[in-house]
């Protein structure tokens, strides 16, 4: 649907050249990828027989009435949010003390589903002893300007989310690969992340992500399920249970970061 790219005005007719497509070649299964794909067209293919699998669903499948559909199945994405943070809390300096956090988000309706999951409508919320505050942003110069007034405002770290829907000045898209780059390179404080796919040399230096293959493979198994014929009414929705301990050693030798020995013997690399 390529909708974290595209302005939003042109969503809905991504949605339907998406259902062209899908009436015009008459699929045996059909696979949909994220939040908005499944909300613009589960309605329509609810009223169909066609089995349908889902995965980086990160809304509540009752608030888009998927439990009325018994041609849907499929995986939930559910960020390990208070893990993640918890095992982050282990690797800065200020041991047994209270930490500030700062939780950074682009200001998408993925964004707000996946946020929602870890707090309700306050800007800020503790765990423990983690005092951590929630900015969703809109566009790359905010994104920068909180980034580098984050240690003066006397945040301890950052946990960096999706960066993915950010705009420049003249309204374009910002490249989420310069995003993270940037932020690696300027930001004044270590940053974690919570997906693989933004950990690395020139991104966040690590943290308790989601893994995107092992969330991959289990919508891949109810589809091979699916295919093999077995009744997809049976087949229950699954969600994200375990994330994996990934971490960027040029990352953390920059901030001088050095994990315990438990937690190194657990955790994937990059370089």
């Amino acid at each position: 649907m390529d909708t974290k790219r595209l302005p939003a005005e042109q969503h809905a007719a991504r949605s339907e050249a998406a259902w062209k497509v899908l009436t015009e070649s008459k699929p045996d299964l059909i696979i949909l990828a994220d939040d908005y794909a499944v909300s613009s067209l589960s309605e329509r293919l609810g009223n169909d027989t066609t089995p349908v699998v889902f995965l980086g669903l990160n809304a509540n499948p009752r608030n888009l009435s998927l439990h009325y559909y018994e041609n849907f199945t499929g995986v939930l994405e559910r960020p390990l949010f208070r893990r993640a943070l918890l095992f982050a809390d282990k690797l800065l300096t200020k041991k047994d003390e209270r930490k500030k956090l700062l939780m950074m988000f682009d200001n998408s309706r993925t964004s707000a589903v996946a946020i929602s999951q870890i707090r309700n409508h306050s800007t800020s919320i503790s765990i423990g002893k983690l005092d951590i505050d929630f900015d969703m942003i809109d566009t790359e110069n905010n994104w920068q300007r909180t980034i580098l007034e984050s240690k003066s405002l006397g945040y301890d770290a950052i946990f960096i989310g999706l960066y993915h829907t950010l705009t420049k000045e003249d309204g374009s898209h910002a490249e989420p690969n310069i995003i993270i780059q940037w932020t690696a390179t300027h930001s004044p404080l270590p940053h974690f992340g919570f997906w693989d796919f933004s950990i690395g040399p020139e991104a966040n230096i690590g943290g308790y992500v989601l893994d995107g293959y092992i969330h991959g493979r289990m919508a891949g198994e109810l589809v091979v399920q699916i295919l093999a014929g077995s009744d997809i009414r049976q087949l229950h929705y699954v969600s994200d249970q375990t994330g994996r301990l990934l971490f960027s050693r040029s990352g953390l030798l920059r901030w001088n970061i050095t994990l315990p020995d438990i937690m190194a013997e657990h955790s994937y690399w990059t370089p």
